[in-house]
């Protein structure tokens, strides 16, 4: 068995609790060239499930995000409060992103475990989702179909018959440029910076439920 169709297997296990699936994304600022992951500030956590309606659908897909108030601990603190607070109610079984195995994950991980250790606080829900969760990142399974970049796959034949937001055309495409337009919009634009983020989301929720449900993956 290889890697993409454990990861399919697990998508295809949840088809009937499939509102126990999100897909999640984080926006940061990051506060200097060599503080990846060590010292970032959290802007904003997205996120989008399924309610209703049939797989593939533009229809019956909840997003939310989650905005960092100011540039402080306490704010960032507060919003892993809020975070943990909206996973309680849906306690996931599959997290989904895009680069989320490297990324957003171990980023989680590392703020929970700070403001636990300062606060005496455990977060519980975000326990769970980090750590017992399942995590199925797209982009090892869309490696295997040839897709390098998730440009690619926005722009491809085969997905464009799909209901895509395809907001990321709102941000640079250059990782540093992307980054400081991502804060700019955090201070100046959050609504621009909440219809991307969303977008995301959204986009990533529905490619999976194409690779699991709609004969986007032949293993």
């Amino acid at each position: 068995m290889r890697v993409e169709e454990l990861n399919i297997g697990i998508l295809k296990l949840l088809k009937d609790d499939w509102g126990r699936v999100i897909a999640l994304d984080m926006e940061t600022h990051v506060q200097g060239p060599d503080k990846f992951l060590t010292d970032e500030r959290i802007l904003s956590v997205s996120y989008a499930r399924r309610v209703s309606g049939k797989f593939m659908e533009g229809k019956g897909i909840s997003v939310r995000t989650i905005f960092l108030d100011d540039e402080s601990d306490e704010s960032e603190k507060e919003l892993l409060i809020e975070l943990d607070k909206e996973l309680s109610y849906i306690k996931p079984l599959v997290v989904i992103g895009y680069g989320i195995r490297q990324y957003d994950i171990p980023l989680l991980v590392i703020k929970k475990e700070r403001y636990g250790k300062r606060h005496n606080l455990i977060l519980w829900r975000l326990v769970d989702t980090t750590e017992s969760a399942a995590v199925v990142d797209l982009y090892h399974l869309l490696k295997y179909k040839r897709y390098k970049k998730l440009e690619d796959v926005l722009t491809s034949q085969e997905f464009s018959r799909l209901p895509l937001r395809r907001t990321k055309q709102l941000v640079s495409r250059d990782r540093e440029e992307k980054s400081k337009e991502i804060y700019v919009l955090w201070k100046e634009d959050k609504d621009t910076l909440r219809e991307y983020a969303e977008g995301e989301v959204h986009d990533y929720l529905i490619i999976a439920e194409y690779l699991a449900f709609g004969g986007g993956y032949h293993g």
